[in-house]
């Protein structure tokens, strides 16, 4: 089905006529039938975020007919996830600070808890290193220096190589010390990545932003990746769990 014909279905099944459906998503009668008409083959995107706002639908099913994740949101979590698009990081890291602090008063601590790969609780074992990072390790990561501990199996921990430990508050909110990192190896992140790094010998948790190392806590100054002799990149942190989550 074309877009037109999506259009025409739906005007069908609410039992409205165009010129309501102009009227309640403020597009100019003219341009909408030009639309039904299939003149305008493919209409601005404004205009069928438009519509689909007067339908109440999601926009996926007007463009292309197939379900998207917001086809099983009702219109009040649709109106959160566009508040939270808008969002700059520290707002987006501050509303996720709030909502694992709720859902911890409900058991749901994991922040990878919604990424269950099954519904029988299956288990991963993962190398965890007893040296903290964020307030330095001081030494290399070897196997001399882990114990293996079994984590929940989420689309994070199946993806993760080892596991860390947070020392001090310099990622605070959303880093607790003693919050265990997921981390998969890898010898570069992306610029916005939060990783793990080795710097002169020393370890730490920071977000990288390019020639710097940044704190989520701002009460941190950047750190300079220039005034290290050698620096080097250990791997992406890519899940976090609290401590009661993991069976040693």
């Amino acid at each position: 089905m074309s877009f037109a014909e999506r259009v025409t279905a739906l005007k069908n099944e609410r039992g409205i006529t165009s010129e309501q459906l102009s009227r309640e998503s403020g597009v100019p009668l003219g341009t909408l039938n030009k639309i039904l008409a299939g003149i305008t083959v493919e209409p601005k995107l404004s205009v069928a975020l438009a519509i689909a706002a007067a339908f109440d639908c999601p926009i996926g099913r007007l463009l292309d007919g197939e379900d998207h994740l917001t086809d099983t949101l009702d219109k009040d979590e649709r109106r959160v996830i566009g508040k939270y698009r808008r969002l700059d990081q520290n707002g987006r890291e501050l509303v996720e600070t709030v909502m694992d602090k709720h859902l911890s008063q409900y058991g749901s601590v994991d922040t990878n808890a919604a990424e269950d790969v099954a519904e029988d609780i299956r288990m991963v074992s993962l190398p965890l290193y007893m040296l903290p990072v964020s307030a330095g390790m001081g030494v290399q990561l070897d196997d001399h220096y882990c114990e293996n501990i079994e984590v929940r199996a989420t689309k994070a921990s199946l993806g993760a190589d080892f596991a860390l430990r947070v020392s001090g508050n310099s990622m605070e909110p959303k880093f607790t010390e003693g919050d265990i990192l997921l981390v998969r190896r890898q010898d570069r992140v992306e610029i916005g990545d939060l990783g793990i790094f080795i710097a002169d010998g020393e370890g730490y948790f920071k977000r990288f932003i390019g020639e710097y190392l940044r704190s989520l806590n701002p009460a941190y100054q950047d750190i300079c990746i220039e005034n290290f002799a050698e620096f080097r990149c250990c791997g992406k942190v890519i899940g976090r769990m609290r401590r009661r989550r993991i069976a040693v």
